[in-house]
């Protein structure tokens, strides 16, 4: 049990862009929380929508922090750091529906455990303006290329993911962390601005010993993309995912490693390509030659985070490749589509 009357504490760090309307459905449910020691700190990224306002003015325990640019949602994570007080911080998204006590049941979890370095939540999905009971992800996985693959993403919750587990990451719109881990292996790579960021920080808490597990006890409902979905097309977010996942396989995987996946993972990305030229697809094709080229331009920057997170490694490949699938999900979904592309989902995926 807690001593809750010496409750660690933990900083909740909210990212926020012209997300007004957002933050009046949400942020009550971070006051409301049935924890005794938490602070909360919004970081606006230079938002035109009177957001920062409306904080200082509803939420005046709240901090705010205000960047003077959008520096995206892995560097406006950042900023947050030197700011927190908690033994724990918890990034979260601005479109979120919180259970009251998530806090308790993540503290829980590890301080029972101190190899535990992140730990996430069952999310379920917030559509058309009410929570349903349908999975968005409890924890995830991902294969050996660093392409993610949610537990139980579009499943009614039955309670079939209701226990503790060990899973490869933490999505960045509910991640956890020991704040002593940020120590060693630094925050979010401020390069990716969004998308796989989260992949490569669980990467590297990985690399430096420490477990990252799912606690679905702890939950919250998510509003999908509310964001991201208004502010990028398909093929920019193709391009910027390809390119933060080919640096986070550069940086994260050994030497001796790379020489097997890389070769594999362009032979994968061709065939992508390919299949997007018989589609048509001359922006998503697009997208994958940006990915590529971003990566060539800034190869002495990845090489020199490379040797900070290959120094303070102490867990070899063999073990973190365990963790993940063998297969490739990419060859997976084209199947999928190639088995259900006349319905709407496909219809509408590009």
């Amino acid at each position: 049990m807690i001593d809750y009357s010496e409750a660690p504490p933990v900083s909740i760090v909210l990212v926020n862009w012209n997300g007004k309307n957002l933050l009046k459905a949400h942020l009550p449910g971070l006051q409301r929380l049935d924890y005794p020691n938490y602070e909360v700190i919004v970081v606006d990224n230079a938002s035109t929508d009177g957001s920062v306002e409306f904080v200082k003015n509803r939420y005046p325990e709240f901090k705010v922090i205000v960047n003077e640019e959008n520096l995206g949602t892995a560097e406006g994570s950042n900023v947050a750091i030197p700011y927190c007080r908690g033994k724990y911080i918890f990034w979260v998204s601005n479109d979120m529906e919180f259970d009251t006590r998530i806090l308790n049941h993540l503290i829980k979890c590890c301080e029972a455990d101190e190899s535990i370095g992140i730990c996430t939540v069952k999310m379920r999905c917030f559509r058309e303006g009410r929570p349903v009971n349908e999975l968005d992800s409890v924890g995830a996985n991902m294969d050996i290329f660093a392409f993610p693959v949610p537990r139980g993403i579009n499943q009614i919750d039955r309670g079939q993911y209701d226990k503790p587990a060990e899973v490869f990451f933490s999505f960045g719109g509910a991640m956890f962390i020991r704040r002593s881990v940020l120590d060693i292996v630094g925050g979010f790579d401020p390069e990716y601005l969004t998308l796989t960021d989260d992949i490569d920080l669980s990467w590297r808490v990985r690399l430096a010993g420490y477990k990252v597990v799912v606690e679905p006890k702890a939950f919250l409902y998510h509003r999908m993309s509310a964001t991201l979905g208004k502010t990028h097309n398909r093929p920019q977010k193709r391009y910027l995912s390809e390119r933060n996942t080919l640096r986070t396989l550069l940086k994260n995987y050994s030497t001796g490693y790379l020489f097997f996946i890389l070769p594999a993972y362009f032979v994968i990305l061709l065939l992508e390509m390919l299949f997007y030229t018989c589609m048509g697809k001359w922006k998503m094709i697009r997208a994958c030659w940006r990915a590529i080229y971003w990566n060539l331009n800034r190869l002495a920057k990845t090489q020199r985070m490379r040797k900070v997170i290959q120094s303070y490694r102490i867990v070899p490949d063999s073990k973190i490749m365990s963790l993940m699938l063998k297969r490739s999900e990419k060859i997976r979904i084209f199947f999928d589509f190639l088995r259900h592309r006349k319905t709407k989902r496909w219809r509408s995926y590009f």
